[in-house]
């Protein structure tokens, strides 16, 4: 079968999933295109995009139309007349979607959706949510990134027999790996070169630092907490919207420190030295790195959560609070106050990663994508 997936760009982190699942497709007699567009001036500016020299990637050229709302991919049709099977992602902005809407309609190419099946961060009762509503249920198969996406998806009429679960990922064998190469002399040298005490209790944040992640309501918990633990230790990684916030903070108190974008080696030494992970919103595939690193995630209750929030089990492998200053400060203040809950919920956290990982996607992906051909193409099966 030939088989075309649409990104609208390529991210940095799909790199691993596609060059495994390319490997699992041609294993299994399939050929694969994974047909990439262009990010805007804003997203290049990121710096989380890739452009790579590989037989199964087409890169296209995209147009961004009324401030990023439409999108048009260039050579799209001959790439859809190519394919046997498409799948594309769920979003309303990409022209070519509408096209495979129709083609489905007319029997001439079935079509997949994948990803949130609704965008969290907005009011679902708006136009473009009720609309995307209305679309979601259309396609021929579902790659639903979480089980809650499934769950969703049913709850509004698609058939859970054409849904599959992704469970969506990242490669954590790198970064395990990386993780295990550090010494003990590369950590003390970390902590020397921040200040940071041997027996400091440290909490770490690390993501984009915009508005949907109240990067303030996490500065006021620190403040909160480092009043009862003397010394607890904020270490904040990454960039954007909030930067200088976080800044005017890190001069007022000595125990936030702003590490800048996260990366690498850096990285690495952040996640081994800290104690738990403070998310307080908008949770996504940082949860993923947390529990590779065997950090519980501590977290509040919000409807704006990305899928990968279905990871976390409460008092388990994490926690959930209210979204209240006082409920969620207390909450950490438990956690590192007590030993053995700590290291109770670092254990599930570490083993949850075995569940979350590159691998056992491509897996659920190619299972799924077996059973959206056999549906389809009964014959070739």
């Amino acid at each position: 079968m030939k088989i075309v997936i649409f990104q609208p760009m390529l991210k940095k982190y799909r790199l691993d999933f596609f060059e495994q699942l390319n490997q699992t497709l041609v294993a299994n007699n399939h050929e694969l295109r994974v047909v990439v567009g262009t990010p805007w001036k804003e997203e290049r500016e990121r710096n989380d995009t890739a452009v790579v020299d590989t037989g199964y990637y087409f890169f296209e050229e995209s147009y961004w139309l009324f401030k990023n709302k439409i999108h048009i991919l260039k050579n799209v049709l001959k790439h859809i007349f190519w394919a046997d099977i498409i799948i594309t992602e769920q979003a309303n902005k990409h022209l070519h979607n509408y096209f495979l809407l129709l083609l489905s309609y007319l029997n001439i190419r079935p079509f997949a959706y994948w990803g949130h099946g609704m965008n969290r961060q907005i009011d679902p009762n708006s136009f473009r949510e009720r609309f995307k509503r209305y679309l979601a249920i259309r396609p021929d198969w579902w790659f639903a990134y979480t089980e809650s996406v499934c769950e969703y998806l049913t709850n509004i009429g698609f058939d859970k027999n054409r849904i599959s679960v992704l469970n969506n990922s990242i490669n954590t064998l790198r970064f395990k790996q990386s993780i295990n190469s550090l010494t003990s002399q590369d950590i003390l040298t970390f902590k020397d070169n921040h200040k940071i005490g041997y027996n400091t209790k440290i909490g770490l944040f690390c993501g984009s630092l915009h508005q949907d992640k109240d990067i303030h309501f996490l500065l006021e918990s620190a403040v909160y907490i480092h009043q009862t633990i003397p010394d607890f230790l904020l270490l904040i990684g990454g960039s954007g919207f909030h930067k200088e916030l976080v800044e005017s903070y890190t001069k007022k108190y000595d125990f936030i420190i702003y590490l800048g974008r996260l990366d690498g080696h850096k990285k690495n030494l952040a996640f081994l030295c800290a104690d738990v992970f403070l998310i307080p919103c908008m949770v996504g595939l940082g949860i993923i790195d947390a529990f590779t690193t065997g950090l519980p995630l501590i977290t509040t209750k919000q409807n704006t959560h990305s899928p990968e929030i279905d990871y976390l089990k409460p008092n388990y492998n994490g926690i959930i609070t209210d979204y209240s200053l006082q409920a969620y400060a207390e909450a950490v203040i438990s956690v590192l106050n007590s030993n053995t809950l700590l290291e109770f919920l670092k254990s599930n956290a570490l083993s949850s990663s075995n569940l979350y990982t590159i691998e056992n996607m491509v897996k659920n992906f190619v299972t799924g994508l077996d059973k959206f051909i056999a549906d389809k193409y009964p014959l070739s099966s």
